[in-house]
């Protein structure tokens, strides 16, 4: 995850995508930038352990020309019910790792082409009620803009997805299913379109990776068309909700059948009738 938080004076809850600056940023940019090579580290400790989980390691490099810095700061995270992250303030969640997170070194010196190791430990899960989270922003200091004139000043930082779950069976449903208009759709004067929405809901104790179809079927079980559900994560006890647009179809009957697998031992599934006039 990375990002490109705007100009001096950014609020750190507002966050900018690194691709809508690009073609605004300076040169020097690029010429300075620091990476890591992890995005999400995924601790899973083994039911009945009582151990410290093993150490995560991840790298932070510079592949500039000059030296470079980055300091590491730890904040807690989730996302909304359309998927979309949040931060707050480190313990302001439930499911803070809170201070049980350690991280060494939080300051990275770096010198031109190199690499530094960056190594994270989490006390027991017995002291966190069998999950926490957290997000590790590692972040290069303000830079002044190439043309003065302009006086563009930015900050790049990366976030590393800490996850620390115990290894508890996966279980989620689809709490509910409804018909709705496809107001993307209709916006390009489709007046027919409609989607399926779905709230699926992780009632397990560790985050689900799930994708899925929505199967279009006739009175008598034939297929008439099939949707790709693109895969999506869902924290536990959240609810994703999503938005499956149904294709123009002939009149007539139909069945939409949603099918979502979450990796677990069953598939969550619900239907909706539609009828075509």
């Amino acid at each position: 995850m990375r990002y490109a938080p705007q100009t001096r004076g950014w609020c750190r809850g507002a966050l900018v995508a690194l691709g809508a600056l690009l073609a605004v940023a300076p040169r020097s940019m690029t010429a300075q930038q620091i990476s890591v090579d992890e995005l999400e580290l995924n601790v899973l400790v083994p039911r009945g352990s009582h151990a410290d989980p093993p150490a995560q390691v991840f790298h932070v490099t510079n592949a500039g020309a000059t030296s470079a810095r980055a300091t590491i700061t730890i904040q807690d995270w989730d996302r909304d019910e359309k998927g979309t992250n949040r931060f707050y303030d480190l313990n302001a969640l439930p499911t803070s790792c809170g201070a049980r997170v350690h991280v060494f070194p939080t300051v990275v010196q770096l010198a031109p082409k190199s690499s530094q190791t960056v190594r994270v430990t989490v006390d027991s899960v017995d002291k966190i009620h069998d999950r926490c989270y957290a997000i590790l922003f590692i972040e290069s200091p303000m830079m002044p803009g190439a043309d003065k004139g302009v006086g563009v000043t930015y900050t790049l930082r990366y976030g590393v997805k800490l996850y620390v779950e115990r290894d508890v069976p996966l279980t989620a449903q689809i709490e509910n299913a409804e018909l709705a208009r496809n107001d993307s759709a209709a916006a390009n004067g489709d007046t027919a379109a409609r989607q399926v929405l779905l709230a699926f809901h992780n009632t397990g104790g560790r985050q689900t990776t799930t994708h899925g179809t929505l199967e279009i079927r006739r009175p008598d079980n034939s297929l008439a068309g099939k949707v790709d559900i693109p895969e999506f994560p869902t924290l536990p006890g959240a609810t994703r909700r999503l938005g499956v647009p149904v294709p123009r179809l002939a009149r007539g009957k139909y069945v939409l059948l949603a099918l979502l697998d979450y990796n677990g031992t069953e598939i969550a599934a619900a239907q909706v009738e539609l009828d075509v006039r």
